[in-house]
């Protein structure tokens, strides 16, 4: 059995690991670039970027009451939206947590020259360093460490808005809004990312003792409190600092410090603020490595990123996060990765508040959270709103850079993941239930509406002399009381064979004498043409038939060329068909309806209940999964057989298995049916031949193949999630 992670975080780590993973950057070095934007509004931009994070905060919290695993972001959008967007959001955070972590070891670099002169990268690189040693140490020491560095945090920024708020001078606060509603709305997409790791400690979930309590409780209580702190220090920032200076300000804190505390605040702020960065990049380490370990227990990163260590950690996770901050702090000019992280950060806000809807929609049986986010669906959708505004207030350049790390993502799974992945999820069930909801009335429907009107039993070529029992026998029992069963041989003009049936004057009659042997009322008839299957798809056309019954013998040398003329001929039908396979049918006392929940569910469960009335048969609906297919989705599928299984008075069952080889196992489960009904889906271009043609060869028992042509129709929208899904 696979060691698991231990669980050591109690409440107040869980508030200072979300503390820790807001209060740093985006407050020490991002305020001066929001007021150039926006002028004294900045306070304004970091409520409201608060209150847009606010709604993703709620979601995660819920989520990771009801899955508290590592992985995060990562494991919710996995779970709710497939595995493709699953590793769009892995590597997205993944990289954004990183990029995050590396801005603020870079951000230490200016408030550090004002302490003292050294080299920031060189004092960055080695703060990193020691960080990813404490984390391979083990999430208890960890969150050990961040208590302590984030109560002094708070300590000393508590003060420094104290003393500062006496300082203010109001008419630095006007004009409020000099650059207007769209400077405002741009300021808060840049400090968007101050608020951005309220949600990272749902990525260390597996590691929160009581986490259906400790998890929202710590989210909620720190984004509370930073939504009163960041304002409050921000109004100091800006009512204390001369606006030219604060507009160039790398370092905006100490500038207001220096205002009203002279150079001892300065020196004092300066190491709140290495503490503080420390403390985020140490929060960001933590949360990030939890992505790529998660992404490999899904066999969407390699095998190795999953393997913990002596300390109960993820060390090569940690270890090739470590890697890539090193290499960001040393090469790349941060705070434009920092603008790409926040833009990348609002679209998968986006994505949480989704997910949380696609849960929620679901009504999976699995999904059963402690804490559920309250407003539920207004919260979400007033978050999905939000975020979409904001990020079109962040200029092209960082939505080109979220799109380059959405493309990377996108490639990964295809090129890596898309072969391992088990391609189902959440928002997929809640498609699933939505269409399978739509068929059971549908097929209750066509059951409560009788046969079909006009049913046609074509004779061609293929059609063997010993199948016009059954044709006959299924034909009048498809048709509606009062409508047309007609019996019609195409016959080519000048064949270049034989007819299997014989073409003769006597047709009609021996035709009439079977009929009405078998009961049936029919009208019999011989059509002569130079294109004998042409003939019948022009029939078909000009007569409105409803459905055709017809016969398709098992492919060898000598019966290939028809079978092949009546597969085109079946693909191009305007109308409902169903042919017969295999051996004749005798008495059907067991009925085997094979698969579920696709576009031939309505046709051929209603035909199916049409020879259960006639012949009490007993009915078993059978769908076979890969193996590595969740249990989730067998349970959705025997819930979908359940309701079908209510439609009908007679005996019943389901039967929904998985298997490595699925001709074997519906062999297996097939092998006592007098009957197989089954869907028909139709192949324009056949090179290795069709599943269902093969499923049927393999079965001893008679096969009906149904083909519709009106399929249960989907909205384009869930035509689109499905694709994604997949």
């Amino acid at each position: 059995m696979a060691k698991g992670l231990e669980r050591d975080l109690g409440l107040y780590a869980v508030f200072t690991i979300s503390i820790g993973a807001m209060i740093g950057s985006g407050i020490f070095v991002l305020p001066g670039l929001a007021f150039k934007i926006a002028g004294p509004a900045v306070v304004l931009a970091f409520i409201i970027a608060g209150v847009i994070v606010l709604p993703a905060a709620l979601s995660k919290a819920e989520m990771a009451t009801a899955m508290p695993e590592s992985g995060g972001t990562y494991l919710y959008i996995d779970r709710a939206m497939g595995p493709l967007m699953g590793t769009v959001a892995g590597v997205g955070v993944w990289f954004s947590l990183t990029f995050k972590s590396a801005f603020a070891l870079a951000g230490l670099g200016a408030y550090l020259t004002l302490l003292a002169d050294i080299p920031g990268k060189t004092f960055a690189l080695t703060i990193g360093v020691f960080l990813v040693a404490i984390n391979l140490m083990g999430a208890k020491v960890t969150g050990q460490a961040q208590n302590v560095l984030v109560t002094s945090v708070l300590a000393g920024l508590g003060y420094f808005v104290i003393r500062g708020s006496i300082e203010v001078d109001p008419s630095r606060l006007e004009p409020l809004l000099p650059e207007g509603y769209g400077g405002l709305l741009t300021a808060a997409a840049v400090v968007f990312v101050a608020y951005a790791g309220v949600t990272k400690i749902a990525s260390v979930a597996e590691e929160v003792k009581n986490p259906g309590r400790n998890i929202p409780l710590g989210i909620l209580l720190s984004i509370g409190l930073m939504l009163v702190l960041y304002p409050a220090l921000v109004w100091v920032i800006v009512g204390t600092t001369d606006p030219g200076v604060l507009a160039a300000s790398t370092t905006p804190v100490a500038d207001a410090a220096d205002t009203f505390m002279g150079t001892l605040g300065v020196d004092v702020v300066s190491i709140i603020a290495i503490v503080a960065l420390t403390g985020m990049a140490n929060a960001g380490i933590l949360s990030a490595s939890r992505y790529p370990f998660a992404m490999s227990r899904n066999a969407l990163a390699p095998h190795a990123l999953q393997r913990i260590g002596r300390r109960g950690t993820p060390a090569i996770s940690i270890l090739v996060t470590g890697a890539l901050l090193f290499a960001l702090v040393a090469l790349v000019p941060i705070l434009d990765l920092a603008k790409l992280a926040s833009a990348f950060k609002l679209a998968v806000f986006t994505f949480i508040n989704i997910a949380l809807i696609a849960f929620r929609q679901s009504k999976l049986d699995w999904y059963q959270p402690e804490f559920k986010s309250p407003l539920y669906p207004w919260v979400q959708i007033f978050g999905i709103g939000g975020a979409l505004l904001l990020l079109t207030q962040m200029g092209w350049v960082p939505l080109a850079g979220a799109v380059g790390i959405t493309a990377f993502g996108v490639l990964w799974y295809r090129g890596f993941g898309k072969s391992r992945a088990i391609k189902d999820s959440a928002l997929l069930d809640a498609l699933r239930i939505r269409s399978t909801g739509r068929l059971v009335t549908m097929t209750e429907e066509s059951i409560s509406r009788g046969g079909h009107a006009h049913v046609l039993i074509p004779v061609l070529r293929s059609t063997r002399r010993s199948r016009m029992d059954d044709l006959i026998r299924f034909g009048t029992l498809f048709g509606q009381p009062g409508g047309v069963v007609e019996v019609i041989e195409f016959e080519d003009e000048t064949p270049r064979r034989r007819h299997p049936v014989g073409i003769d004057r006597r047709f009609e009659e021996r035709t009439r004498e079977l009929a009405a042997r078998l009961g049936a009322d029919v009208f019999v008839r011989i059509i002569r043409s130079r294109d004998s299957e042409q003939a019948l798809l022009d029939y078909v056309e000009e007569n409105d038939v409803d459905l055709v019954v017809s016969d398709l013998p098992r492919e060898d040398r000598r019966t290939r060329r028809y079978i092949h003329e009546m597969k085109d001929v079946r693909d191009h039908l305007p109308c409902d068909s169903i042919f017969l396979r295999n051996r004749t049918v005798g008495r059907v006392d067991n009925v085997v309806i094979m698969g579920s929940g696709g576009p031939y569910d309505v046709l051929k469960i209603s035909l199916a209940a049409r020879i259960s009335q006639a012949e009490g048969s007993h009915l078993r609906f059978v769908h076979v999964l890969p193996e590595e297919a969740r249990v989730q989705q067998v349970d959705g599928i025997e819930s979908y057989h359940h309701r079908l299984e209510a439609l009908f008075t007679g005996d019943t069952e389901s039967a929904v298995s998985r298997a490595p080889e699925l001709i074997d196992e519906v062999a297996r489960v097939a092998g006592d049916a007098d009957l197989v009904v089954m869907g028909a889906p139709a192949h324009r271009v056949r090179i290795f031949g069709d599943l269902a043609d093969r499923i049927a060869d393999s079965l001893d028992a008679p096969v009906m193949m149904v083909h519709t042509n009106e399929q249960a129709r989907q909205a384009w929208y869930e035509k689109v999630l499905e694709r994604i899904i997949y």
